[in-house]
């Protein structure tokens, strides 16, 4: 029972990012369809992330389950945050492949894996490990954005990271220089409070789905967004409430 359940699971989840699953199991699994505006029914309207999720989700970067949701606030793992990258950006890869010892060669993410780390996007750590069910933390998943569209800071690192972010001294040191550069290009989103970054905290579906969408928008593929949660973008000013106030009317004045 404990098996089917853990199968099962590990559908849904292929099946959140898109991904088919054809030989690894002997029935025929559904393609998920992708939504339109407001289609997931945990991302309503007034939800941060929903202009970053439902635009993504139109152009199949990103899928939702099969009972109509998104689970915003899921964690992301490495080999999930690969497929996702691996379909926002496909391009030709920069560097040769190379075999991670706990990445065989029939589990799920292999290939998007493969996409992620030839492109410049993901890499391992030492020992040719790439540990794909590790949660990424939200810097990782910036440091991969700023490398894989090879972003470099024009200013000096702790300036910027020192004017943006309350948290800055929490940044870890390899991913300080990429995280500005970041910040620079308007990658970065912190929900709830836009001057915390909250580093090595995980990131979850909507964290990762709101970065990969400024990350689009930034190289002029995706329409900008105006949001509050952005980092270094100047909000659109509120117009001026006009009030007419009739003839005759007496206004009192206290002097």
């Amino acid at each position: 029972m404990s098996t089917f359940k853990h199968w099962r699971s590990g559908t849904a989840g292929l099946m959140a990012l898109g991904i088919t699953v054809g030989a690894v199991a002997p029935m025929t699994v559904p393609a998920p369809s992708f939504a339109q505006v407001s289609a997931f029914a945990d991302v309503p309207a007034n939800y941060w992330a929903t202009p970053f999720i439902t635009e993504l989700a139109s152009r199949n970067i990103i899928a939702g389950f099969p009972d109509n949701s998104f689970r915003p606030e899921e964690p992301v793992t490495r080999a999930q945050f690969a497929a996702m990258v691996s379909r926002a950006f496909p391009r030709a890869g920069q560097r040769p492949a190379v075999q991670f010892t706990d990445v065989p060669s029939n589990f799920w993410g292999a290939a998007a894996i493969q996409q992620a780390y030839t492109t410049g996007f993901l890499a391992g750590y030492p020992g040719n490990r790439f540990e794909p069910n590790q949660n990424i933390p939200r810097e990782q998943v910036l440091v991969s954005l700023a490398n894989g569209l090879n972003y470099t800071a024009t200013s000096d690192v702790n300036s910027v990271l020192g004017q943006f972010y309350a948290d800055a001294n929490a940044i870890s040191g390899y991913a300080r220089a990429p995280i500005a550069a970041a910040t620079e290009r308007r990658i970065v989103v912190n929900y709830p409070n836009v001057q915390f970054l909250n580093p090595t905290r995980t990131a979850t579906r909507a964290d990762v789905a709101a970065f990969i969408y400024q990350a689009l928008a930034s190289a002029g593929q995706v329409a900008a967004v105006n949001s509050p949660y952005i980092v270094g973008q100047a909000q659109q000013p509120t117009a001026p409430t006009t009030v007419t106030i009739p003839s005759g009317t007496s206004l009192p004045v206290r002097y």
